[in-house]
Parts: structure tokens; sequence; C-alpha cells
């Protein structure tokens, strides 16, 4: 009953949020019609009531079975958002083909779109939210077995919803395929299906993003084919990838000149002799070495401050060697310690993006030492162009050994497209500007 009940109201609130954003549309439209050479002659109610907007983005949504399924936010926000791409086409064509396209402005029904891409998931993130704590976006479940990483990230999830309980009851469970058999494991699905509504089992392999294969049914053989791809091994897509970094990279430039020109400034104030940039060797594409730039972050006699300091604090030498970092690193200067925090030492790295060097998100640039702790993994890390931001720099950064890195950058290679991309530049946004997990 509570789940109708949320869902409902997730319902009703996307019709109010599609008004909303038509409304907006309309109205900025008004507002700009004095810049364009168009003139904008519509009326409020050919677009805010128009049955057929609400209807072909609401029916969209339910094929995509928004509406029927939990899922996680940006997996949810994907859906949405190519379920609106193909909702605006779909309006437009059916304009088209009523002979009404030239009645509407196809600049206001775009812009009500847009507004739609922008609104609909944030009003479902805060919506889904409050729906939880009033206990109405609630669904218990058991879990089979001892995966301590599905109890943090499903329960501690107030987006999907997800309780965990432990009485026998609940509609959902979760099959944790760890250390049990194929036999073991078709034993508990088929307990698991005969008394639940719902279950989830999580996959042995953990390396790869099964949400991106495509499933071939073998009716014959009762068999199904799981099939994966590296979108990165396509041309099409490394020629996407590479024009998309120079794009935004262009884009990006005029409004870091002022963040240049600042930080230049308080470095210069603090060590006025001292270089403005640091140089230093990493493995580019396929292990090409090339120099990466960042803002000079330590002091210009680090080195003889660092061999003082590890004399007098030894334990320091266990934590680079496990973390390929000091904890409390001398060298660095106090501006140096502001941008570390705040990742703005890695700006000039853009200027490694327009040389072609690196992308805008990628793997971390990896330093020649360290291809032997890499080890076997070093192939797929250096199969595609480092990042100045990546996964894992969004994943937690300070709490992550050298390895764990390692291992999420090798995911990322494995499952590349671009909307991870977006996510990761998005939440790259949000540790720069709320230093959540930044170093």
């Amino acid at each position: 009953m509570k789940n109708n009940i949320s869902l409902l109201i997730l319902f009703l609130v996307d019709i109010f949020v599609i008004y909303i954003s038509l409304s907006l549309a309309y109205f900025l439209r008004l507002d700009v019609d004095t810049y364009l050479e168009t003139s904008f002659s519509g009326s409020f109610d050919m677009y805010v009531y128009n049955f057929l907007f609400y209807f072909v983005v609401l029916v969209s949504f339910n094929l995509s079975k928004i509406y029927h399924y939990r899922y996680d936010f940006w997996e949810e926000t994907r859906i949405v958002f190519r379920s609106l791409i193909v909702s605006w086409i779909l309006v437009l064509a059916m304009l088209a083909l009523a002979k009404t396209v030239g009645e509407y402005s196809r600049l206001t029904l775009s812009l009500a779109f847009v507004f739609m891409i922008i609104l609909i998931p944030t009003s479902k993130n805060l919506l889904k939210k409050l729906l939880f704590k009033l206990g109405l976006w609630k669904r218990s479940a058991e879990i089979c077995g001892q995966d301590n990483y599905v109890k943090k990230e499903i329960f501690g999830n107030s987006y999907l919803g997800y309780v965990h309980t432990s009485q026998t009851d609940a509609q959902t469970i979760f099959v944790d395929t760890h250390g049990i058999s194929a036999q073991e494991l078709q034993e508990r699905l088929d307990i698991s299906l005969k008394e639940k509504k719902e279950v989830l089992f999580i996959p042995l392999l953990q390396s790869y993003n099964f949400a991106n294969a495509r499933i071939i049914e073998l009716s014959n053989a009762r068999k199904n084919l799981i099939v994966l791809e590296n979108a990165l091994l396509k041309k099409s897509n490394i020629l996407i990838k590479k024009i998309s970094d120079i794009v935004l990279s262009i884009l990006l430039f005029p409004f870091l000149i002022m963040i240049f020109v600042t930080i230049v400034f308080l470095m210069k104030r603090e060590e006025p002799k001292g270089k403005i940039f640091f140089k230093q060797k990493r493995m580019g594409l396929n292990g090409k070495m090339f120099a990466c730039y960042k803002f000079r972050s330590m002091y210009e006699n680090g080195n003889e401050v660092l061999a003082e300091y590890l004399k007098e604090h030894p334990d320091e030498i266990v934590c680079y060697d496990k973390f390929h970092k000091y904890k409390n690193d001398p060298r660095i200067t106090k501006v140096g310690r502001i941008l570390r925090k705040t990742s703005l030492d890695e700006l000039p790295q853009v200027i490694n993006v327009l040389k072609g060097e690196m992308s805008l998100i990628g793997p971390r640039p990896y330093m020649r030492k360290e291809r032997k702790k890499i080890s076997n993994d070093l192939d797929m890390v250096l199969a595609v162009k480092p990042g100045i931001t990546g996964l894992w720099q969004v994943s937690g950064r300070n709490e992550l050994d050298f390895k764990t890195r390692v291992d999420i950058d090798i995911w990322y290679t494995r499952n590349w497209n671009l909307w991870l991309d977006l996510v990761i530049l998005v939440k790259t946004i949000k540790v720069v500007l709320f230093r959540d997990g930044a170093s």
C-alpha cells in the first residue's frame, strides 16, 4: 500500500514538473522575443495545457519502467534523460504529421525539455528522500550472504528505498553469490523465487558493468548469452571522446583564466622566486611518456625538508608505501594545501588535454616507477588516455589505497561510456565545491 502511494505521488509530481517546465519555457521565450528575428505569438494554454506533451513524456517513462522498478539515482537519471530525448523527437514528429508544427515555437518546446531534464531528476531525488523519511518509500528486504558492501551501499541508499530486515516475510531478497558453488546458488534462487516477489542477486564478477550488457536468449538451448563490449575500442567512440575533450576544454578555458591569475598571484606572494608550474613525466596512452603539468604546490627545497621530516616521522614511510602519499607532507606550501584540497593544482592539465596527451576524464596519469606495482594490469590502465579527473577521484580518494585506485581505473576502462563520463564530471564539481573526499 505504501509503495503504491509513493508511486502515485511520484507520478503526480512528474505531471507538475512538466507543467512547470512548459511554463518556464513559455515565459523565457516571451522574454527573449525582442532579441530574436522570429516573433512569438503562441498562447500560454496552447503549450501548458496541451495533453500531447504530458502523454508522450509519461508514456515514455512508463515504457522505461520508471514507475515499476527501483533504480539508483544516476541510473534513473540516465533513463529519464534518454526518455526525454525520445519524447522531444516524438512530439515534434507528431506535430509535423498533424501539420501543426508551424504553430508552435520549436525553441519553446526545446527549452521545455531542457528544463525537464534538469527538474525531473532533481525533484525525484528530493521527493524520494522525503518519502523515505516519512516511511512511505521503504521496502523491507532480506539478504542471503555476508556481503557487507551490499548492506552499506544498498541499505544506505534512501533513493532505492530498501531497508534491511531479519524477518522472513519480506517480499524482496538480495542473494550474494560470493563463496558459493553454482549448485548452491541454483538452490538459493529456486527457494527465493518460490517465496519472494523480487529476487536480486549480486554477480560474482564485480569488474564488469552488466547494466551496459545485452542479453541474447537461446530458446532451444534454454540458455542466455551476456554480450559485453569494450566501447573504447570503437573508433567512433574514440573520436567522440576526443572531440568532447577539445570542445569542453576550449569552452572552459576563458572561465579558468581568472582562476589561473588568482592562483599565480597567491603563489608569487608566498614564494616570489618560485616556479609557477610543476612538470613531471607520466605514462600516457600505451605507455608513451609525456610532461604532465600542475601548479607547483611544494617548496622549492622540498626534498631537503622531507628528508629531515622522515627522520623524525618514520611512520610516514609506511603510509607512502600503501597510499603513495604522505599523511602530512611538509613539502607542501600554504597555497599548495588549498590547491590540493580543492584539486585546483591539476587545472594546468587542460594544456595536456589540448595537446592530445590527456583526456578530461580517465584513469590517473601514473608515474614510470609505479609500473611494477600496477603489474599485470598495466596494459589495461594504459589502454586509454589518462584524465584530469576520474572515477577513483570521486570515490573517496583520501581513503583509497593504491591497489584500489588501480582497480577502479581498470573498471572505468572496461566499462566506459559517455554517460559515465558525465556522471564523473558532475561528481567532480561536487567534490571541488564541497571538498567531499578531495585531497
